[in-house]
């Protein structure tokens, strides 16, 4: 199952910031809290981190590109041993 990493809110005046490097590429794998992404604002630099384990699959803004609040800027493959099973 793959689970969208969205830009979390940074604060009340942060609308929308920059991808200034992915930490990780598709194909890579990412555990729960591991950084993913650096985005970049007028005041600070910050890790985005995974919200799930399992392995990038897609990379959905490129480095250098604006993305806004709530904007999914990637995708992860959550790895089987984590997926929530069919019941």
């Amino acid at each position: 199952m793959e689970v969208p990493v969205h830009l979390p809110s940074l604060g009340e005046q942060i609308d929308d910031v920059v991808i200034g490097r992915w930490l990780k590429r598709v194909g890579d794998r990412i555990e729960e809290g591991e950084p993913l992404v650096e985005v970049i604002t007028d005041k600070v630099n910050v890790e985005i981190v995974s919200p799930v384990t399992g392995s990038v699959a897609s990379i959905l803004a490129d480095e250098g590109t604006s993305v806004t609040v709530d904007q999914a800027v990637a995708l992860v493959e959550m790895s089987d041993a984590h997926a929530p099973s069919a019941t």
